[in-house]
C-alpha cells in the first residue's frame, strides 16, 4: 500500500471518533487537544512538507480524500485538517532559513494564515515592522506560528506581503461566537508592531504566480503551483465530505424512520427514494469534478499556471461547495423536524456548511463570473483571487 493510501486509511479510521467529539469541539469553540494530536499522528500535517525536513512531500491528490474523510466526521475538524496541512506547504515556499526555523523540532507546525491584507508593514533594516488585526484566524487556538498578510508601502507602490511570526508575537482576541464552524476557533489575530525578519516574508505576487523563493531549494513541482487554486480546491474537499457524511446518516435514517401520524416507513415513499438517489448522483458528480481539477494541479506549476486553469479551479471549488450545501439542506429538510434537535448531527452539519459556504473563495457569483470573463477573453479585473 502506498503511503498516500495509508494516510487516507488512517484518517478514515479516525472519522467516527471525530464525529463523537464534534459536540465537544462546538461547545469549546476549538478542537479538542486529543483531536489535534490524533490528526498529527496520522502524518497528515507533514504530508506536504519536503522530505529533507522529515515530511512526505506527497502531492495534493491523496490529501483530498483524507480531507473529505475528516469533514464527514466533523466539519470544523475537516476544515482545520486542510488549514494545518496546507499551511505547512506554504512554509515550504518561504526562504530556506524560515523553513529551518519552523521545522527545527518536528516535521510540521500548526499555523493559521489570514490572506486578507488588513495590516500594514514598514521596512526596517533587514526586516519589516508589522502592525494590524486580522479576523478569521482558523486554527489559532493551537498555533505555534501564524501567517498574516500586510501591505508594504514603498514610494507610490503598495505591495501585499505574507509574514510568518511566532505565536508569542501575537495577541488572540476571543470573538468566535458563530452559528456554524464553531470548532475552528477562528478568532482575531493582532500584531502590535512586531519586527519580522526579511526571510520570514514573501510577496503575495510570488505565491500567486508559483515562483516563491522556497521553490529554489524545494525543487519538486509541488512547490511551484500557485496558491489560490490549491487553497480553493483543497478547501472544498472537507465541505464535500460533510455532505457525504450527511448522506450516509440520511440513508441509515431512511431505512428505519417511521413517519408520525401516517405510520408509514419513509423508505417506502418515493419522495425519500428520489432524494437519496439525487443526492448520491449530485455528490458523485461533484467528487469527480473535484478529483479531476486536483489532478490538474500537477500541471499548474510555473510553466502551466495560466489564468484559465486558475479560473477553472475557482469555478470547480465554488460549484462543489454549492452542490454540497444544496444536498445538505435538502437532506436535512427531508430528515424531519427531529433532525433539528441540538444533539442531532444533521443540524450541526447544516449550520456548518451554510457558514463555510460564505467564504469568499467559494462565492458562486464571483467564481462563475470570473470564469466567464476569462473564457470570453475579458479582463478579470482587480483585485481578483486568482
Amino acid at each position: 500500500m502506498e503511503y498516500g493510501d495509508e494516510l487516507v486509511r488512517r484518517v478514515r479510521a479516525l472519522a467516527p471518533t471525530l464525529a463523537e467529539r464534534a459536540p465537544e469541539a462546538e461547545e469549546a469553540r476549538r478542537l479538542p487537544d486529543a483531536t489535534v494530536a490524533d490528526l498529527a499522528a496520522t502524518g497528515l500535517f507533514g504530508a506536504l512538507v519536503p522530505k529533507r525536513f522529515g515530511g512526505a512531500e506527497l502531492g495534493f491528490a491523496p490529501l483530498v480524500d483524507a480531507f473529505r474523510a475528516a469533514g464527514a466526521g466533523c466539519a470544523s475538524t475537516g476544515w482545520l485538517s486542510v488549514i494545518y496541512t496546507l499551511h505547512n506547504w506554504m512554509v515550504a515556499l518561504f526562504p530556506e532559513r524560515a523553513q529551518e526555523e519552523v521545522w527545527a523540532d518536528r516535521p510540521h507546525a500548526l499555523i493559521p494564515c489570514v490572506l486578507s491584507p488588513t495590516g500594514t508593514a514598514a521596512r526596517e533594516g533587514d526586516g519589516y515592522r508589522v502592525t494590524g488585526r486580522w479576523p478569521w484566524g482558523s486554527g489559532v487556538m493551537h498555533a505555534d506560528h501564524v501567517m498574516v498578510m500586510a501591505l508594504v508601502t514603498a514610494g507610490d507602490a503598495i505591495e501585499p506581503r505574507l509574514f510568518l511570526l511566532p505565536r508569542a508575537d501575537v495577541t488572540v482576541h476571543d470573538v468566535w461566537h458563530t452559528s456554524g464552524m464553531r470548532g475552528t476557533g477562528s478568532n482575531d489575530i493582532e500584531v502590535a508592531g512586531a519586527l519580522v525578519p526579511g526571510h520570514r516574508s514573501v510577496p503575495l505576487a510570488d505565491l500567486s504566480e508559483g515562483r516563491a523563493p522556497g521553490a529554489l531549494v524545494n525543487t519538486a513541482a509541488l512547490y511551484r503551483i500557485p496558491l489560490v487554486p490549491v487553497f480553493a480546491l483543497t478547501g472544498a474537499a472537507p465541505v464535500l465530505g460533510v455532505a457525504e457524511g450527511v448522506l450516509a446518516r440520511f440513508t441509515e435514517r431512511l431505512r428505519t424512520r417511521t413517519l408520525a401520524y401516517s405510520g408509514e416507513r419513509q423508505r417506502d415513499l418515493m419522495s425519500g427514494q428520489i432524494r437519496l438517489a439525487r443526492a448520491t448522483a449530485d455528490l458523485a458528480a461533484a467528487r469527480l469534478l473535484l478529483d479531476d481539477a486536483v489532478r490538474g494541479l500537477a500541471a499548474a506549476d510555473a510553466g502551466g499556471a495560466d489564468i484559465g486553469r486558475r479560473a477553472h479551479a475557482r469555478l470547480v471549488a465554488a460549484h462543489v461547495v454549492g452542490t454540497a450545501r444544496a444536498v445538505v439542506n435538502e437532506l436535512c429538510a427531508a430528515a424531519g423536524a427531529s433532525a433539528q434537535f441540538t444533539a442531532s448531527p444533521f443540524q450541526r452539519a447544516q449550520r456548518d456548511v451554510n457558514t463555510i459556504s460564505g467564504h469568499v473563495v467559494f462565492d458562486p457569483d464571483a467564481a462563475y463570473a470570473l470564469y466567464g470573463k476569462v473564457e470570453l477573453r475579458l479582463s478579470p479585473g482587480a483585485p481578483t483571487l486568482l
